[in-house]
């Protein structure tokens, strides 16, 4: 079946849908590049959802901006649409009860790593909802579900994905479980169910968002999904993800009229974090292992503006560039345990894997992060744990330096043991400095003692790094 898109270019369809979801049915190119979501039944904004496609497909895609290339994997971003009674025969639209004149929008098919096996041999999408640990996690293989490491990248990419739809003023409106994918074998991650976005001044919202996921005030009925919603949603997804929980489903009971108007007020007026620190009204369901904190103060701080200051407070909420900050320095602090698996090291935080299961052995040392500048040395309250192989980078060595889309992500040393020592080795053309002067060039390497102070090249404001054991 041939489907003409808007720009002149044909797609040839398979003849059967392979999914049908609210407002679309969802046909696959029979090459499985394309699928191309046709609206059925009823559409009485059809106007509005051309206007918003529109500049979906051009103003706002970040496919066609400074660094698109880059961007394209973070979403699954439309690129193109089929509108008018040219798009598809008019027997098929019948057969498919699609909406006449046809409207859809094609988006590319999502990247094969965002499919896994499930335990009865079925292909499934990695929507979050399979790793989150709720019931749908039993059916996932354990090779799928990843560690702190690779969920706390997944992490990063969410929040850098929503930090560039929010720079350009859009809002996604139903961030979810079920429209991001995730694959926490590999860190990877992606925005799905573009086309409904809230485009400002253009195109309202078309839905309130998934439950679990609507921000309080939607719930209540005093705001509309926004840019201030996004910010909940995605404090909830990553909640979820780094801590396996939901962090309002807990034992309160706010209605006993019907399950509906619990579900109501207890994620909207009455929403309550379940690790409240003082106000303890809603219990979690089971005993918590790893509470929020043990995350470290970054994230714990995110989370506590998010779901405590921020809850009812929408303005108090932590953007996404908040949070893929503090994701940044919640990596810096991990440490890679015996069996595989990662904790979060630093001060305040026990030397244990975050269960507390398993203890950490030896000295681990930090390097604590100074900056000289011309008016004297500034403490940046920030710090690297080292660890064998950990590789060293822009961000590690220079001042203002992040690994977000604009990093150079060339590594600049490494940090190995060998011989029961600790060495920092330097593989730039950038010196590094000990406190008497003596250069750390190009392929050399400096023995790692308690005390050691490194200044990084020559130029200021310069990184200067201060090695000590954590305690």
């Amino acid at each position: 079946m041939t489907c003409r898109l808007t720009d002149g270019r044909t797609l040839q369809l398979e003849d059967e849908p392979v999914g049908t979801g609210a407002e679309k049915r969802v046909f696959l190119t029979r090459d499985r590049q394309f699928a191309v979501g046709f609206y059925y039944g009823a559409l009485s904004d059809r106007r509005e959802r051309m206007d918003r496609l529109t500049r979906i497909l051009t103003n706002y895609n970040p496919a066609l901006a400074n660094n698109g290339a880059y961007w394209a994997p973070y979403f699954c971003w439309p690129v193109g649409m089929a509108s008018g009674e040219q798009a598809v025969p008019i027997e098929f639209a019948r057969r498919q009860q699609l909406v006449w004149p046809p409207l859809a929008v094609v988006t590319p098919t999502y990247r094969p790593n965002f499919y896994f096996t499930d335990r009865f041999g079925s292909q499934q999408e990695k929507e979050v909802r399979w790793f989150t640990g709720g019931k749908a996690s039993k059916f996932v293989p354990q090779a799928e579900t990843g560690t702190l490491l690779t969920r706390l990248q997944v992490a990063v990419r969410l929040a850098r994905a929503v930090r560039r739809l929010h720079m350009a003023g859009l809002a996604h409106a139903d961030l979810s479980n079920k429209n991001v994918l995730v694959d926490p074998k590999s860190g990877d991650a992606c925005i799905i169910d573009i086309d409904s976005l809230v485009v400002p001044g253009v195109a309202p919202p078309a839905v309130l968002g998934t439950p679990g996921y609507i921000a309080p005030e939607v719930l209540a009925g005093t705001a509309q999904p926004s840019i201030a919603t996004d910010k909940h949603a995605l404090a909830v997804l990553l909640y979820e993800l780094l801590l396996n929980r939901h962090p309002l489903q807990g034992k309160r009971v706010n209605s006993t009229r019907s399950a509906e108007e619990d579900e109501r007020l207890s994620m909207g007026s009455r929403a309550l974090f379940i690790e409240h620190a003082t106000d303890k009204r809603n219990p979690p369901h089971t005993p918590i292992l790893i509470p929020y904190r043990r995350l470290g103060h970054a994230l714990a701080q995110c989370f506590t503006r998010t779901f405590v200051d921020g809850l009812h407070t929408p303005r108090l909420r932590a953007d996404a560039a908040e949070w893929e900050v503090a994701l940044y320095k919640t990596l810096q602090r991990l440490h890679p345990l015996a069996n595989g698996k990662w904790t979060v090291l630093g001060a305040g935080l026990p030397f244990t894997s975050l269960a507390g299961n398993e203890r950490i052995s030896g000295p681990v040392f930090a390097a604590h992060f100074w900056r000289e500048t011309p008016q004297g040395m500034v403490d940046e309250q920030d710090l690297l744990v080292l660890w064998h192989h950990l590789a060293l980078h822009d961000w590690h060595l220079r001042v203002g330096c992040l690994p977000d889309e604009r990093a150079d992500r060339t590594p600049r040393g490494y940090v190995a043991q060998h011989a029961g020592k600790w060495w920092l080795v330097n593989t730039s053309d950038s010196p590094w400095y000990t406190a008497d002067g003596s250069a750390i060039r190009r392929n050399t390497s400096v023995e790692v003692v308690s005390g050691l102070s490194l200044r990084i090249g020559d130029e200021l404001p310069a990184r200067v790094l201060r090695l000590a054991p954590l305690t």
